[in-house]
């Protein structure tokens, strides 16, 4: 399916779709029933489900799909993207930011330090990346008036004009594919294959998967309305501060001691000293796009400054 673009449609309760309804060892239980959709289904309907019914006297489990119109949720979180670790004046961005002292406390001074690096890093964004597509359209509306001219009489400058604008305009295509496709985390494809549509819908069903929809609270009401949404969440969560057990079950030492338990050398090494090198390695093998925390700096961020 990801060779051609597909995808399967979200789904929920059963997850087998299809039995032979026979008794005993005979009966036979399998998920033949799918609901798939193509890029042009995501671009025009946006994010769907696929409810499994009881089948009744059916082998086959009825399929419906619920299409509903998706609105904004409001302010879009910051997110670092990699083609701005590439930019020659990153380096000189952060250590602009670093160089300044915003707390006493060495951890809230890295915080703070973070949260006013996203400003200077939207302005980067703003003054260099913004408007790629329309770049790469005037990029082309310009190599097509390039080769006209070549066509009418050739020319050593014109030539070398084309020449130029064909690397400007494959630099601005990749870093446009390195955006949407860390937007839709799309892995499967490789930068080049100019799959722009294809990340673009694949993005656009990941933002719809991430709204919800409708909510339970805990009388069994149904709520359709975000203020009801943020309403019910606060409760919950205010249900459960200060909340307590009356016990609190505790570990057997004993019976822990009778299974595998480490050696000396094993529990000393648990408390040694974490180095320089090893926090460096450890940072090296995680993902380029893995995020270690809820701020929006992936882990390529870390490694690049």
């Amino acid at each position: 399916m990801q060779c051609l673009n597909l995808c399967e449609l979200p789904w929920k309760w059963e997850y087998y779709t299809w039995s032979n309804k026979q008794q005993g060892a005979n009966r036979v239980f399998s998920r033949i029933d799918r609901a798939i959709e193509n890029d042009e289904w995501m671009n025009t309907f946006g994010h769907m489900e696929v409810d499994y019914k009881m089948p009744f006297i059916s082998d086959h489990a009825p399929m419906i799909i619920t299409l509903r119109r998706v609105e904004s949720s409001g302010k879009i979180p910051f997110k670092f993207f990699n083609v701005w670790a590439d930019h020659e004046d990153i380096l000189l961005v952060v250590e602009g930011v670093w160089q300044t002292q915003l707390h006493l406390d060495t951890m809230k001074d890295i915080r703070y330090k973070l949260k006013a690096l996203r400003l200077e890093l939207k302005q980067l964004n703003n003054n260099e990346f913004r408007g790629v597509t329309t770049k790469i359209e005037h990029l082309r509306y310009r190599l097509q008036d390039t080769k006209e001219q070549l066509n009418r009489g050739y020319s050593d400058a014109v030539a070398l004009e084309e020449k130029k604008l064909l690397e400007e305009l494959k630099r601005w295509s990749l870093i446009e594919e390195n955006i949407l496709q860390q937007k839709s985390r799309a892995k499967w494809i490789k930068l080049g294959d100019s799959n722009t549509k294809y990340f673009s819908v694949v993005m656009k069903e990941r933002s719809h998967k991430k709204v919800i929809a409708k909510l339970t609270n805990a009388f069994g009401d149904r709520l359709t309305d975000q203020k009801e949404f943020q309403q019910e969440t606060i409760a919950f969560y205010k249900s459960l501060m200060g909340s307590r057990l009356d016990h609190l079950p505790a570990m057997n030492k004993e019976r822990m001691k009778l299974g595998p338990v480490f050696t000396h050398y094993q529990q000393v090494s648990l408390y040694a000293v974490v180095t320089d090198q090893e926090i460096f390695e450890a940072l090296c093998a995680i993902g380029d796009d893995k995020a270690p925390g809820v701020d929006g700096y992936n882990a390529l961020f870390f490694k690049r400054t």
